[in-house]
């Protein structure tokens, strides 16, 4: 929810007025447009990273299950000890992959915070 109040904020400040007017001469207004216009696929890519981390953190819930269920039959038999095991494994694995598609989401953030600051800095006007 977090980074939906990130994105809502940028779009509200963007949705002031337009940065070319409010640029000081013409350099400064194409910088302003360019600066601008870099801004929405960056939200698009944190809406994609968004979902993919969703979607890790789905799967990664699923196996846990998968892996607790096959873990209360370990006993039962060295099949049902090899099924809890390989469980583990592949529940491993998707805790790590969710490990790192949140890591890249939090940079993604990170990076499009540095460019509305310098977007806000150098486009808009202070109050």
């Amino acid at each position: 929810m977090t980074h939906l109040r990130i994105l809502a904020l940028a779009a509200a400040l963007l949705a002031g007025p337009v940065a070319a007017a409010q640029a000081n001469g013409a350099q400064d207004a194409a910088l302003c447009r360019t600066m601008s216009a870099t801004l929405a696929p960056r939200q698009a890519e944190i809406r994609a990273l968004t979902s993919d981390r969703d979607a890790a953190a789905t799967a990664a819930e699923d196996l846990g299950d998968v892996w607790e269920e096959a873990e209360t039959h370990r006993l039962v038999s060295a099949a049902r000890a090899r099924e809890a095991d390989a469980a583990r494994t592949a529940y491993d694995e998707a805790r790590q992959l969710l490990a790192r598609r949140e890591l890249a989401l939090q940079s993604a953030v990170r990076q499009y915070n540095t460019d509305i600051e310098a977007f806000n800095a150098r486009c808009t006007r202070q109050r």
